[in-house]
């Protein structure tokens, strides 16, 4: 089937460049939870042409307040496999791969042949440094986003700045364990994250190279920081 005018609202945003730009390009997600669900859903409605889902959880129960893949009817599944058929069903002209299993250093580069930026929704601390530092390895941009509770943070890694491991390189893991996570947050953040990440994609500068946003949802105050 082919659903002409799919794009047509994006055209006061984005040009046929733009638009055929993202159809061409691959992004990978790692981590397929509250954050990289929304995100991978926003990338493919708004059509990029290849995505590639990390993930080595199963939906629970817990997950139903806020993770956009999960439902009543997918409890036990493998996110990744719910994720690729919700994903088939929001856009048949994207191609989705699921990959079962946590991203690894040594494993990781393969499945990253071909990608053109990767969108970090992770909640380790060590592995998210470990996939900046592969990332870089491979010359590949990333834009990373951290939520707990009503905070987030979000930023972009260009190869050669690891600006995740000066900013989640130190401190302690289990904030968003501790704080909980409702269902705006991951939205907000996801959202950010998208935009960033069409922007490079399209060719345009990001906002927060060498930079984080730091977001309070309680008090609606976004404020941005330089990382020197």
């Amino acid at each position: 089937m082919v659903f002409e005018g799919r794009y047509r609202r994006n055209k006061k945003t984005l040009t046929d460049e733009n638009q055929q730009k993202l159809a061409n390009s691959a992004v990978a997600i790692v981590g397929c939870g509250g954050l990289g669900g929304h995100i991978a859903e926003q990338l493919a409605r708004i059509g990029v042409g290849k995505l590639i889902l990390f993930d080595g959880d199963r939906f629970e129960i817990s997950n139903l307040n806020r993770q956009i893949m999960a439902t009543e009817l997918n409890i036990g599944q493998w996110k990744v496999e719910a994720a690729q058929e919700r994903l088939k069903i929001v856009n048949s002209e994207i191609h989705v791969d699921a990959i079962k299993g946590w991203f690894r250093e040594d494993t990781g580069p393969e499945h990253l042949q071909g990608v053109n930026l990767v969108c970090d929704a992770l909640d380790s601390r060590e592995t998210r440094v470990m996939l900046e530092r592969v990332c870089h390895q491979m010359n590949l941009p990333l834009v990373y986003a951290s939520i707990a509770g009503w905070y987030g943070q979000l930023g972009v890694s260009m190869p050669g700045d690891f600006s995740a491991q000066w900013l989640f390189g130190r401190g302690d893991n289990g904030v968003e364990k501790t704080w909980g996570n409702p269902a705006f947050t991951p939205g907000v953040l996801a959202c950010l994250s998208v935009a960033e990440t069409v922007k490079i994609l399209i060719g345009r500068q990001p906002s927060l190279r060498n930079a984080w946003l730091q977001v309070d949802l309680l008090t609606m105050e976004f404020e941005r920081f330089e990382i020197e």
